[in-house]
């Protein structure tokens, strides 16, 4: 039986690899290189500002630029996630069509650190990140990356169109950006409190995509 349960361990250990590699292989250039790219892409943004016109510019300048690189996250989850035309395909496999969004998800979240990383890394050695307080800072573009791609889960999943997702992630970034993240001054409140909603969202979307016949559905009216 011990042998049994090991095989079967290893057997599903190699599957999780191949589906994490092929989604790489497939989506690999929007979930990761595109955030990676916004992200250095703003950090040279800010770099010109400080050399072209000084700090307090550049600071400033940089609070408006540093909020676009959640919602281009959120965007690039959006596309990889909605209008999958090999849904029915998934939805008969072992593996499962809910399998293959999450893990789909999961290469998003990477992008988005990863991006992160690029974006924040730069701007706080050249002591233009906005709200810096350190190395911990880094949690704030992270964070809203990863909220964004949590809410483009979650609106995919529970509407099956790109448009309407795409609404729905535009919405929350605005609220987040003009609303929320101004008048919140630690960030734990800044990115803790939106994370769990994000995450709550979440869990009613992964129950969602456990329904193959609604996911059918719900593609099928996308196309």
């Amino acid at each position: 039986m011990d042998s049994i349960a090991a095989s079967a361990g290893c057997l599903s250990f190699r599957l999780s690899l191949a589906l994490f590699g092929t989604q790489i292989r497939r989506f690999g250039a929007v979930a990761v290189l595109v955030p990676v790219a916004a992200g250095a892409i703003l950090a040279g943004i800010g770099a010109a500002w400080l050399y072209g016109a000084g700090r307090t510019p550049a600071l400033l300048a940089m609070m408006a630029f540093t909020e676009l690189y959640p919602v281009a996250v959120g965007m690039c989850a959006v596309s990889v996630l909605a209008g999958d035309s090999l849904v029915e395909v998934q939805g008969s496999t072992p593996v499962g069509f809910r399998s293959v969004q999450t893990v789909r998800l999961v290469v998003v979240l990477i992008g988005g650190f990863l991006g992160a990383i690029a974006m924040f890394a730069p701007l706080h050695l050249l002591g233009i990140y906005p709200r810096d307080t350190g190395w911990a800072s880094f949690l704030f573009p992270a964070g809203g990356a990863a909220v964004m791609a949590f809410l483009a889960y979650s609106a995919v999943s529970l509407s099956g169109a790109a448009a309407t997702a795409s609404l729905a992630v535009a919405a929350a970034w605005l609220f987040l950006a003009l609303i929320w993240d101004p008048n919140m001054v630690s960030l734990a409140s800044q990115r803790g409190i939106p994370l769990l909603a994000a995450c709550a969202a979440c869990s009613f979307a992964w129950r969602s995509l456990g329904n193959v016949e609604r996911a059918l559905l719900k593609a099928r009216d996308a196309q």
